[in-house]
């Protein structure tokens, strides 16, 4: 597999920005309910990117900033990188999977930052509840509202934990973001091993990185 296929650019960062649109400040998830967590994170990360000039140009300090308060705390990011690098994930050595957590994350970061640039007027409808009060594992739908634009639906995998509610992976445009990296993992550990993803990963942020920073220049 090529490097730079590892991510599909316009549909990835159509599911970053969607993402961007859904997370928010940690107070509200304990008691939550799944799509009251999703509600009630929406406004706020939508008035901070709005408010904040720095995070609609993808300053990358800021971006970490907002990443660490406002994103970490409602997303199982360890389950989601487990499950996207699959059965590979146990093989690998606890040092490994720290710099696949961590490579993963920038990844994420990068073109996080990308999709910062375009949330203006945009706004979320949070679908009805589709799932039992005793269930532990749920997925929310909404609608993501563009103007001019064609709603999109995005869907959240949930599962509860004893902090609440967390995300553990997207459904835009009928792509799950796990299903989607994990055969391209799967592949690039097949022909290069865990360290050869690893690197893979480490190539592909720099190149973000580089073109990050030759559109903000």
């Amino acid at each position: 597999m090529m490097i730079s296929n590892l991510a599909c650019p316009r549909l990835f960062r159509t599911l970053m920005l969607l993402m961007v649109v859904s997370f928010g400040p940690a107070h509200a998830q304990a008691t939550a309910s799944p799509d009251g967590l999703i509600k009630a994170v929406t406004q706020d990360i939508l008035d901070t990117v709005r408010a904040d000039r720095s995070l609609q140009e993808g300053d990358i300090n800021r971006l970490n900033t907002l990443v660490d308060q406002r994103v970490m705390p409602v997303v199982d990011f360890q389950k989601m990188t487990a499950l996207t690098v699959g059965i590979h994930w146990r093989r690998a050595s606890a040092a490994q999977q720290e710099q696949l957590l961590a490579a993963f994350r920038v990844l994420l970061m990068l073109t996080y930052a990308d999709a910062l640039r375009q949330v203006q007027d945009t706004t979320v409808q949070v679908r009805p509840a589709r799932y039992a009060p005793e269930d532990q594992d749920v997925i929310v739908r909404t609608l993501v509202l563009r103007t001019g634009k064609e709603p999109i639906q995005l869907d959240y995998r949930l599962h509860k934990t004893a902090d609440g509610w967390k995300i553990y992976d997207f459904n835009v445009l009928g792509l799950w973001l796990v299903e989607h990296y994990r055969s391209q993992f799967s592949q690039l550990v097949g022909s290069k091993g865990i360290d050869g993803l690893i690197s893979a990963l480490q190539v592909k942020n720099k190149a973000l990185r580089q073109s990050s920073s030759a559109r903000g220049s």
